[in-house]
């Protein structure tokens, strides 16, 4: 073979790694953008539900297909209920993407009262499910919190948190909610920044990027984490804290759950913040 057809065969092997390079980041980039995305836990806010440290798959085809960044809707494919989980952007600061549950939609009025959500001035169906303790590393001590099962009006089943003798964070309302927006609330609900104290009360349906659906992993790498990171920053700080041989807990139990099958209340979880 002549120096110039090995040259050229240098080049050829060298333009399909690159453009077997960029079919691959396009691909990674049209799951995460119209079928699922990965979201990781960061506070603890949704427990009992979600610990800190869950990683959680999020359907992004749930309320439609929508395009990255802007969140305008392509194709419908249905609105969120009452009791859903999902993954959105705050409307304080769209650069940082929360997780709550869904207590309010379209045209709804929402309100707090003696600690009782009230939706259109009915209260959430609840019951007492028991005690429940977790470890507020915030707060450096262990809490000790009253479990309630709540049924929403769709019939979604799941589990909140309230702390005996302490007063609920923020507002109490009412709140009505307005078109094509959603009131949302955290199921720790004493220690949840979500619609009660935010300026921006309301999640418009553009901010939504999915509905949470399962566990893909579970651990604990750095509890007395606190601050908020961007994919990217945690993706590096979890890899220095991977080889540095600093991961504190795995939970096997938890990893490949439907977020509607984990075990609630009646037990304790190990960490929040």
């Amino acid at each position: 073979m002549s120096q110039q057809d090995n040259s050229a065969d240098k080049t050829h092997r060298a333009y399909d790694s690159v453009k077997q390079i960029v079919m691959l980041v396009l691909l990674v980039f049209g799951i995460r953008s119209f079928v699922v995305e990965p979201f990781k836990i960061p506070s603890g806010s949704m427990i009992p539900t979600l610990l800190v440290g869950d990683y959680v798959l999020v359907s992004k085809s749930s309320y439609g297909v929508r395009l990255p960044f802007t969140g305008t809707q392509l194709i419908p494919t249905g609105k969120p209920k009452r009791g859903d989980v999902i993954v959105f952007r705050f409307p304080d600061n769209p650069s940082q993407d929360f997780i709550k549950r869904v207590v309010g939609l379209p045209g709804d009025r929402i309100e707090v009262i003696d600690d009782v959500v009230h939706v259109n001035q009915k209260p959430i169906d609840r019951q007492t499910a028991g005690e429940f303790s977790y470890t507020d590393y915030v707060r450096g001590q262990m809490v000790h919190t009253n479990c309630i099962h709540e049924t929403s009006e769709d019939g979604l089943d799941y589990r909140v948190i309230y702390e005996p003798g302490t007063r609920a964070r923020g507002r109490r309302g009412p709140w009505m909610v307005p078109e094509a927006s959603y009131f949302m609330m955290g199921d720790n609900r004493d220690n949840s920044r979500d619609s009660r104290m935010w300026k921006n009360s309301f999640v418009h349906e553009d901010q939504i990027k999915g509905r949470a659906f399962r566990i893909h992993w579970s651990w604990v790498v750095d509890s007395s984490a606190t601050q908020y990171r961007g994919f990217i920053q945690d993706l590096v700080h979890t890899l220095v804290r991977l080889v540095t041989f600093q991961i504190e807990e795995v939970r096997w139990d938890r990893i490949g759950r439907s977020i509607w099958t984990l075990p609630g209340c009646n037990r304790s979880a190990g960490e929040a913040n």
